[in-house]
């Protein structure tokens, strides 16, 4: 090789360092999805990289198996994350959620209002991703405020167990984590209705109208979905001017639904996806993730896979 063609040759792969390195930043800035160059590139930017740490945040009760969760997410099968952690939320604190890319927080019926205000903040103030499941967090600390003497914010707290007050020496601050995720928490559906110990029908899954969201894109428009009494789901109602968020995905029942507090509706959301001003780092799921593939056959875990990829902005 002569002198010109080692020049020529080194100019060349100094091009492709460059853009191999430019690549990377647009990628770890979340601007390129590494999807939308090729699979194979998302799996060499992991490898050069690490996959996201993914962090499950599990409480005492509630729905959810976060160790059935952790299983599907590390399958070398199914997603095939490197990196999945598992963790009490009692042993959770703001300075550890920093290191993770996604939090799963699922079966933590009981949070204190200083832990939803953690994981606010790790969303509003640490650009972290958020997935929220079921019933978290629809139980008060056993110290919080519950009876206020001003009307309004009495009524907020006893419509939706997601608003909590911290009372001061001057006023009640209020912690609208019910604004944060756009829904209001009812009640989970077996509460409301007598469920059967065995698997029944409760209705169709059904995707918005495109089919193009991240979180149901490749799902079955409509798809039978099967509930157990001891395998819930979690009835909520988006928030009527909440502007942020969007549901992607909804249960119908087929017809008009009565409970045992009162009507119910025709449908419920299932996957809900709230942007609070910086793109949609918040995704709620009335139904954990992890029981789309044990309880409801949906085998390819499509839905777990996009939730990961999603979420992940890839």
């Amino acid at each position: 090789m002569d002198k010109n063609q080692f020049d020529l040759a080194l100019k060349v792969g100094g091009i492709i360092v460059l853009i191999v390195l430019l690549l990377f930043i647009l990628t770890w800035s979340g601007i390129v999805k590494c999807s939308a160059i090729s699979p194979y590139y998302c799996d060499f930017y992991d490898f050069v990289m690490g996959s996201p740490r993914v962090l499950i945040v599990y409480g005492d009760y509630g729905l959810g198996e976060p160790e059935v969760l952790r299983d599907y997410l590390r399958n070398p099968m199914g997603v095939a994350v490197q990196n999945v952690d598992i963790q009490h939320v009692d042993r959770v604190t703001l300075g550890n959620l920093k290191s993770y890319k996604l939090v799963i927080v699922e079966k933590a019926r009981k949070l204190s209002m200083d832990q939803l205000i953690m994981f606010m903040d790790y969303v509003n103030k640490n650009g972290g991703r958020l997935v929220w499941v079921g019933d978290a967090g629809v139980e008060f600390g056993d110290d919080e405020v519950r009876l206020v003497d001003d009307e309004e914010t009495a009524k907020k707290i006893l419509n939706n167990p997601w608003v909590r007050v911290k009372e001061t020496d001057t006023e009640y601050k209020v912690i609208s984590f019910d604004e944060f995720l756009g829904l209001r928490y009812v009640n989970n559906y077996c509460s409301e209705k007598n469920c059967m110990d065995n698997y029944f029908s409760v209705g169709n899954l059904e995707t918005e109208l495109t089919g193009e969201h991240p979180l149901i894109y490749g799902f079955a428009p409509a798809i039978n979905f099967r509930i157990k009494k001891d395998r819930d789901f979690a009835l909520v109602k988006q928030i009527s001017d909440s502007y942020a968020s969007n549901i992607v995905m909804t249960l119908n029942f087929g017809g008009n639904v009565q409970g045992s507090s009162g009507y119910l509706g025709k449908f419920s959301p299932i996957i809900v996806t709230s942007s609070m001003g910086m793109g949609e780092r918040i995704a709620y799921y009335a139904y954990p993730p992890e029981w789309f593939i044990s309880d409801n056959n949906y085998s390819s875990g499509i839905l777990l896979k996009n939730m990961y990829y999603g979420m992940l902005g890839r």
